[in-house]
């Protein structure tokens, strides 16, 4: 999995899904909603803004660079699966974001220790 942008900040301008120009700031928060409503475009650019965070918090855990990329795909497709759950009540996308990621890396661990 390889970040299709180097940077992971929380706010960007123009709106994904709109296809205008406008500078309205979009957050991780407004990506992850808009995903969790279907919008794909919204989805890659949630991952495009997050990715390296996610891989670098899985690669701290698993060590193995082709396993951390699997567990990172792993947790983006439950991300896609589980947006229209976030509840941003909760907490911020990010962190609900990365406590996925981490319980992915875990459950790989423990996989892997019990071979």
């Amino acid at each position: 999995m390889t970040s299709r942008a180097a940077s992971s900040g929380s706010t960007a301008s123009a709106s994904p899904g709109s296809g205008t120009g406008s500078s309205t700031v979009i957050t991780v928060d407004d990506l992850l909603a808009l995903a969790g409503r279907g919008d794909r475009r919204a989805f890659a650019a949630l991952y495009d803004r997050t990715a390296a965070r996610v891989l670098g918090l899985v690669t701290r855990s698993v060590r193995d660079p082709a396993q951390s990329e699997e567990v990172a795909q792993e947790a983006y497709l439950e991300l896609w699966r589980h947006a229209p759950r976030y509840d941003a009540g909760r907490g911020d996308a990010l962190s609900w974001m990365l406590a996925i990621a981490q319980r992915r890396a875990v459950e790989r661990i423990r996989a892997v220790e019990a071979l």
